[in-house]
């Protein structure tokens, strides 16, 4: 077992194969993502969004490492999406200022996580309009923690 900083390997860029599996869940979370603006003209950064994609990834060595192998869940990896979009703000639309439209996407990307996980464990999420509005407030002006948005998942399933 590693006890010193000089036993753990130094983190590499993703590999091409890697970085299409993750970029292929960002694609699944928000393939039915609309806005009252042509969602066509929602341009991305390429690089932010491989940086966000190489973040989750350090962060799930950081769960096998200090957690004692425990594996990252699909909540934490999607919760860590969210967070780093609000965060990095990789995506842009000339109509709509980039905190407005990336706050906007990550809580799409929130919910359609949450109800694809409650539906693939056969269990239920609890998401309302008031949920959602305050959540998108939060999103938009409150400084949200990694850890407080992979609460909030967490207990938004029952």
């Amino acid at each position: 077992m590693a006890n010193t900083s000089d036993e753990f390997p130094v983190f590499s860029k993703l590999d091409k194969r890697q970085a299409t599996l993750l970029s292929a869940k960002f694609n699944f979370y928000l393939k039915d993502f609309e806005l009252n603006y042509n969602v066509s003209n929602i341009v991305s950064d390429t690089s932010v969004l491989i940086e966000i994609c190489e973040r989750i990834e350090k962060r799930r060595i950081y769960f096998h490492i200090f957690y004692n192998r425990c594996k990252m869940g699909e909540l934490n990896e999607g919760s860590l999406m969210c967070f780093w979009i609000l965060k990095l703000m990789p995506f842009y639309h000339k109509e709509i200022p980039a905190n407005e439209l990336n706050a906007k996407i990550a809580l799409y990307l929130f919910n359609t996580m949450l109800i694809y996980y409650a539906k693939k464990t056969n269990k239920k999420a609890n998401i309302s309009a008031a949920l959602n509005k305050d959540l998108y407030y939060a999103f938009r002006f409150r400084d949200l923690s990694k850890e407080a948005i992979m609460a909030l998942a967490d207990s938004l399933i029952y």
